[in-house]
């Protein structure tokens, strides 16, 4: 898993690939739906950063691009 944190979710699927079940996760406790990934920024990821994809969906912690991490 590229290290993707501090991105933009939707390049991020992107680069990804078709191939690659990416799920969104609003980390910002307001439980929103991820519906423009383009307009979120990953906070965090599953698995982590550099490790290897072993279980799908790779899940992508996201908050609106406005917003911080926390």
């Amino acid at each position: 898993m590229m290290d993707v944190i501090g991105g933009n979710a939707g390049r991020a699927a992107e680069q990804m690939g078709p191939d690659t079940d990416v799920a969104f996760k609003d980390v910002s406790g307001k439980g929103r739906s991820v519906n423009d990934p383009a307009e979120w920024k990953i906070c965090e990821t599953r698995p982590g950063p550099n490790q290897q994809i072993t279980d799908y969906p790779v899940v992508l912690g996201v908050v609106r691009v406005a917003e911080s991490c926390g």
